[in-house]
């Protein structure tokens, strides 16, 4: 079906599912099983999820802002945020990004026809907000004129933890055609995509609600069909783990040939671990990032390039260098940057010591 036919049938209206189902366990001992990252405060006095909602708001309207995530998670984001009156599209498990974001189109489809859907994600950094504004209102005018639109990011260093995306020609003002999709690098091939001019894939996508179950449709019908069939709750229950487990840049944009890139005019970082810290606080000069209210109080002598976050502890540092220091109640991280990556592994092993679980709850 073209571009024409999917115009016909999108209204002015949009629709943000922001997707807050993630464990966020790199961020841990803040973040746990039932208070994942979304629901920290990590670097302002809000938590990640109320960012967000205040970032969709710049687009849609307060009843248009969906929250995509499992039921006991739901329970918990009410019980945090009532007064953000939030609405929701609730997966009976985790199956990575392409089944949910599929339940919500086909609901949402149902109460806003032909809406725009805006797809954002819970933990991101994103500044200043009036240029988010400004990037997300291009991508959804190519996303009403039937295009798959991604925000790219202009990388700032050869990081082999995002994806890629190299961009083709330009369709119209601000918007690329995706000329291909690349895969989370090693770091000899993530210096070349920077030096080619790739961007950063952010996970933040754009498109038509028709538009989008068109290539459900046609490229995943795995995933939709049985999700339309379900009819209840319970249907939807047993029908949700038979679908297949794909993030949706495989099910679909990778597939897709109406996959389009907006290239990104605003400082956005994903918040995917402690380090992420030292790309959005401001350190100090001799590179200790400081987050909490106790850490501005910390002591230090000949200690740098570390990250230190505490509430309610004062930290002394001596001759400390690339350490990452999290006080949380009754729980002291530290870490080196070196081995920084191997903290699931570590809580792995914490999962199966029995008097060691209550601390990841």
């Amino acid at each position: 079906m073209n571009g024409k036919s999917s115009l016909a049938k999108t209204s002015s209206e949009v629709v943000v599912l922001i997707m807050a189902g993630g464990k966020g366990e790199r961020f841990w001992p803040k973040s746990t099983a039932s208070h994942p990252k979304q629901l920290q405060k990590i670097y302002s006095n809000r938590t990640l999820l109320d960012e967000t909602v205040r970032r969709a708001r710049l687009v849609a309207s307060a009843s248009n802002i969906y929250v995509g995530c499992n039921g006991e998670l739901k329970k918990t984001i009410q019980k945090i945020h009532p007064e953000l009156n939030l609405k929701f599209v609730v997966e009976p498990m985790g199956r990575n990004t392409a089944p949910i974001i599929a339940l919500a189109a086909l609901q949402l489809q149902k109460k806003h026809p032909g809406a725009t859907m805006v797809v954002m994600s819970a933990d991101h950094y994103i500044d200043p907000p009036a240029k988010f504004k400004e990037t997300l209102k291009t991508a959804i005018a190519a996303a009403r004129d039937g295009k798959l639109v991604t925000l790219g990011i202009v990388p700032t260093r050869p990081d082999s933890g995002y994806g890629y995306i190299q961009k083709g020609k330009p369709s119209q003002k601000g918007v690329f055609d995706v000329q291909s999709f690349k895969e989370k690098p090693d770091p000899k091939t993530a210096l070349k995509y920077l030096k080619k001019g790739y961007l950063w894939n952010s996970g933040i996508f754009i498109w038509s609600l028709e538009t989008i179950l068109q290539e459900f449709r046609a490229n995943a019908p795995a995933i939709l069909e049985p999700l339309e069939k379900a009819n209840s709750a319970g249907a939807l229950k047993k029908a949700f783990p038979r679908v297949p487990e794909l993030p949706v840049d495989i099910a679909i944009m990778e597939k897709s040939r109406r996959a389009s890139v907006v290239p990104a005019r605003f400082h956005w970082d994903d918040v995917g671990s402690w380090t992420a810290l030292e790309r959005i606080v401001e350190p100090q000069k001799n590179g200790l990032t400081l987050v909490g209210p106790k850490s501005q109080h910390l002591v230090q002598k000949e200690s740098s390039d570390s990250v230190v976050v505490s509430d309610k502890k004062l930290v002394a540092l001596l001759g400390v260098k690339d350490v990452i220091l999290v006080d949380e109640g009754d729980i002291l991280f530290v870490a080196s940057r070196e081995k920084l990556d191997g903290i699931k592994s570590l809580l792995k092993d914490m999962k199966q010591n029995p008097t060691l679980q209550k601390y990841l709850k």
